[in-house]
């Protein structure tokens, strides 16, 4: 939130990420309508896809009920404002999120220099206990300890960084709506992937503040636990073992390994995986072979690697990258 003083377009039509099913995108200039595909996989739960190369920047009124919403900007920029409320601008390789209390309004400029890439997720409040199990209150009160609030009004805004779950995540909520697009699964596929990306950004951006229940390990900890988790992500090529990365931060093995149950929900070794499958993902996306992949995130054997990859994302990866591929010419307008 940048304390910016966007302008609020006159003579623009209002949409409404709730209603754009129904609208059939009416009104969206032809160069974005292209860009978009709907779904919506039950009842509240509405998700836009964005890929391709509009031409002209798309300034428009929105506004929204009590909603929840995760924006997963991948390329392109967002600048939008809240009425009465903050403005700020988003770039490349930028997450949203967004939870409401109350009915808002606000307008928004989508630009692109080359293409744009944007998976949005809104979830309405009704719709967000069926899911998740959590009420839009509860969402609003974890943001609002962690300072994220705007105190005048019953909303919450933040940006993070797309990290490379959240990447992850939203190129399989692409991937699934190509490779399920005649599938009763692919509902099911969708609310899940939406569920987890939640989960992600609520334990990344909330508990990174010391929020939830966090604070089980012991707060002398915290910071050296944080340290390895981060040593992870930057040297994943390496051979991490729990006694070199217990050393390399100055805790014990038994330590460590408590506090990455407690903090990341997960051991060392299974945070470690996966990281690289991850950076994995992201590289099979881009046109990489399996061989160079796999050597590049730190595995030297190609079936481990193979294997490791199905067990985590379901299939192997020379068939996840063939599909992926498959599904991203789609996605290109003609």
């Amino acid at each position: 939130m940048n304390g910016l003083s966007l302008e609020r377009p006159s003579s623009v039509l209002s949409h409404n990420p709730a209603k754009m099913v129904e609208s059939k995108l009416d009104g969206v200039p032809d160069t974005w309508r292209q860009t978009m595909l709907l779904e919506r996989p039950n009842a509240g739960v509405n998700i836009c896809s964005m890929y391709g190369r509009p031409s002209d920047q798309w300034v428009f009124q929105s506004e929204t009920e009590p909603a929840l919403s995760m924006s997963f900007l991948l390329e392109g920029r967002i600048e939008a404002a809240i009425e009465d409320g903050v403005d700020l601008r988003l770039s490349n390789e930028q997450v949203l999120l967004m939870a409401s209390n109350q009915p808002i309004s606000g307008w928004d400029v989508f630009s692109a220099e080359k293409d744009f890439k944007l998976v949005n997720v809104h979830i309405t409040a009704s719709a967000l206990e069926g899911l998740t199990g959590l009420a839009m209150s509860d969402i609003v009160q974890q943001m609002r300890s962690a300072k994220l609030d705007m105190p005048h009004l019953d909303v919450c805004m933040s940006t993070l960084p797309l990290s490379s779950s959240l990447r992850r995540l939203a190129a399989e909520i692409v991937h699934c709506q190509h490779r399920y697009a005649d599938s009763p699964l692919k509902n099911m596929f969708l609310c899940a992937k939406a569920t987890e990306a939640l989960a992600t950004i609520i334990h990344s951006k909330i508990t990174s503040n010391g929020n939830i229940s966090t604070q089980r390990a012991l707060p002398t900890d915290r910071p050296k636990l944080v340290r390895a988790k981060a040593l992870l992500e930057n040297t994943y090529t390496d051979t991490w073992t729990v006694a070199a990365l217990a050393q390399a931060v100055g805790l014990n093995e038994k330590r460590l390994q408590a506090g990455f149950q407690t903090l990341f929900g997960c051991s060392v070794h299974e945070c470690l995986t996966r990281i690289r499958i991850d950076v994995a993902l992201a590289m099979l996306a881009h046109g990489f072979s399996v061989t160079h992949t796999a050597q590049s995130v730190g595995f030297s054997n190609i079936s481990h690697f193979s294997k490791t990859f199905s067990q985590q994302i379901g299939m192997p990866p020379k068939r996840w990258a063939k599909e992926w591929l498959l599904s991203e010419a789609k996605t290109q307008p003609n």
